[in-house]
């Protein structure tokens, strides 16, 4: 026995136009195609220019996470924290002050 009633898929056309809330009749077209050559053309042509090939270099914890995930089976076992870097004000190690397995 079914709980919910089956019903017809939505018609698209009628949620193409999506008036925002505030001043004025502008509507916005939600399924338009994304300009997303337009915007990788831009940040391509901004990497070249840097000259680095990255947007942001790594920092400290992405570096300590990347030795994890490619390390062998077992590697974390005996600890192994993820610390290094910013905290955006939280104490370096949150971890619990108790025994744990």
């Amino acid at each position: 026995m079914a709980i919910t009633e089956p019903d017809t898929p939505s018609s698209p056309g009628n949620f193409a136009m999506v008036t925002p809330h505030g001043r004025g009749p502008a509507a916005y077209d939600i399924q338009a195609p994304l300009a997303d050559g337009e915007i990788g053309a831009a940040f391509d042509a901004t990497n070249r220019e840097m000259g680095s090939g990255v947007l942001y270099p790594q920092g400290p914890r992405q570096a300590a996470t990347e030795t994890l995930i490619q390390s062998p089976q077992g590697f974390g076992s005996g600890g192994y924290d993820i610390d290094a870097g910013t905290t955006a004000g939280w104490p370096n190690d949150v971890e619990p002050d108790v025994a744990g397995p």
